[in-house]
């Protein structure tokens, strides 16, 4: 991949480490190395270019909120959406593609790190069925707004909550608006009212206003790290879906990769990951990782909703490594009743 782009993941590591900054803070010196760091790389790409280089780290993250296809950097064609931006204009968010850019190549840390939260949590867990069990509760409760103890100790949730209850944090305030926070009622993640009648969901979804759960001055609620949030949570939601459609045919099982494994009624079984990702070239580069670590034919499962939206297939497969062993599917296409017998795709 170009320098460039190499350097556009490196912005987003620091956007997002600054971003976990405490808000009255964030702006001080000292900046998070990472972010301090991206800058000096950005002025000097500018610099090297005769480009106007921008003038501190608060003048470069006001840029982030500009499409990154607008920035004077060599990138490759069709890598990045058109509308792709590191920051949300209206929530002053970091966006998913941020999330997604920052967990690019081996600098990758963003995904990588909720990675290593599942791959802990198998290990803690011990059993196949009590880790399916630990990682649905991750998967229904990424954000709690109101931990209810008596409720978390009782003895169907006991053993559960004994595994996780770690892994939470407390809710970062830059997601208390006003003393309130929200959280979105299709995908639970954060959520945040914006001018008029809109919203900004962590997620993405696109709903109004009423599409919140708004709770003024929640007693300490708690969250899961982003990293859990955006690369667990947000998937597995379209993981419920999948599970439902399929619930008289073949099991899906979890496995200590992070990935699923389709298990039929013979014991022949597929190796699936479901995802949800904004960017289809980054989407087709962490496929093709997957799928090598996997050391097995893989199937791309995504909401129907992301695989339909214009282009995003073609540019998934056209990014796609030579010899990617990887196949793209909507829920709806992997859910037919001859997903079984559809022969797998190899690019050559």
């Amino acid at each position: 991949m170009s320098p460039d782009f190499e350097l556009l993941a490196a912005v987003a590591r620091g956007v997002l480490d600054l971003s976990d900054v405490t808000r009255p803070t964030a702006l001080r010196l000292p900046y998070p190395a990472s972010t301090q760091l991206a800058f000096d790389r950005v002025v000097l790409a500018y610099v090297r270019q005769d480009q106007p280089a921008p003038l501190s780290v608060p003048d470069l993250l006001s840029r982030c909120r500009d499409r990154l296809t607008t920035w004077p950097l060599a990138l490759p064609p069709d890598v990045l959406t058109d509308d792709a931006r590191l920051i949300d204009r209206s929530s002053a968010e970091p966006t998913r593609t941020c999330a997604e850019l920052a967990s690019y190549g081996r600098l990758g840390n963003v995904e990588q790190g909720g990675a290593q939260v599942v791959a802990d949590l198998a290990d803690a867990c011990g059993t196949p069925e009590r880790f399916a069990a630990c990682r649905d509760f991750l998967i229904t409760h990424p954000v709690i707004l109101h931990p209810d103890i008596s409720k978390l100790m009782r003895p169907t949730t006991i053993r559960t909550w004994r595994l996780v209850r770690e892994l939470y944090e407390p809710v970062p305030e830059h997601f208390s608006i006003d003393r309130v926070v929200s959280t979105c009622a299709e995908c639970r993640l954060f959520a945040k009212p914006t001018e008029g009648d809109g919203t900004w969901c962590e997620g993405g979804c696109t709903k109004r206003r009423g599409g919140l759960e708004r709770v003024e001055e929640p007693k300490h609620p708690i969250a899961l790290p982003r990293a859990v949030r955006l690369f667990l949570a947000l998937p597995g939601h379209t993981e419920l879906v999948l599970r439902k459609r399929l619930s008289d045919g073949p099991r899906l099982v979890p496995t200590e990769t992070g990935g699923l494994r389709l298990v039929h009624e013979g014991g022949a079984g597929r190796t699936v990951r479901v995802l949800d990702r904004e960017q289809p070239a980054l989407a087709a580069f962490r496929a093709a990782e997957l799928a090598a670590l996997e050391d097995s034919p893989l199937d791309v499962v995504m909401p129907d909703a992301v695989v339909d939206r214009p282009g995003y297939r073609k540019a998934f497969d056209r990014n796609l490594p030579n010899g990617a062993q990887v196949r793209l599917s909507s829920v709806s296409e992997f859910t037919a009743p001859y997903r079984s017998d559809r022969s797998g795709r190899t690019r050559a």
